[in-house]
């Protein structure tokens, strides 16, 4: 008896490993599939390190039936909660709770872009930017920064004009969409 106690505990050790890694498997699948399925309906970039993950994830899953389905269910799932929070309206709001609960993983496109601006100007300029688009304090600026501010000015009703189009296109709320881009762009400003 003892000897096939012995004999169970031996395989159950060798089998533990394995079942550690399928959770491991299925934790990235979680994580990471939900986020690459939504990646352009809802607009945002997805950041190297996790493609990269992504990737890794990708070939696991090829040699792995169980873990190829729920990739599949995932995505599935993931779908069909952005198409009903889409048709009843929602849209906006489901995809900024999706990349606020994804942050780490994502970003939205616009932020990043606006981030990648405002990298390369001065601190008068961001003032200004925050003060006239996002109610901040009132900021001067200086002459040498006008042509700056103007650009991202620019740049931010380029995005508005982008999403209207889009929302008009896709019979989306044309109001939530550029108010959203908006709230990105003064999402970016803050956080710099």
């Amino acid at each position: 008896m003892k000897r096939c106690l012995a004999a169970f505990a031996i395989a159950a050790s060798l089998f533990a490993p394995v079942a550690h890694a399928d959770d491991t498997l299925e934790a990235k699948m979680r994580a990471y599939v939900p986020v690459v399925s939504l990646a352009k309906v809802c607009d945002f970039r997805i950041n190297d390190a996790t493609l990269g993950e992504h990737r890794a994830m990708l070939e696991a899953v090829k040699s792995d039936p169980n873990a190829n389905k729920l990739a599949y269910r995932l995505h599935y799932e993931t779908q069909t909660a952005y198409i009903k929070a889409r048709d009843g309206g929602q849209r906006v709001a489901f995809c900024r709770d999706f990349i606020a609960d994804n942050s780490q993983y994502a970003k939205a496109r616009f932020t990043a872009v606006v981030e990648g601006e405002l990298g390369d100007v001065s601190t008068g300029v961001q003032k200004a930017i925050a003060h006239n688009v996002c109610g901040a304090p009132p900021a001067r600026l200086s002459r040498a920064d006008w042509k700056s501010y103007a650009s991202i000015k620019k740049m931010l009703q380029n995005e508005q004009k982008l999403a209207r189009e889009k929302a008009e296109t896709n019979g989306w709320n044309v109001t939530e969409e550029t108010t959203a881009v908006t709230e990105q762009f003064c999402a970016a400003i803050k956080t710099r």
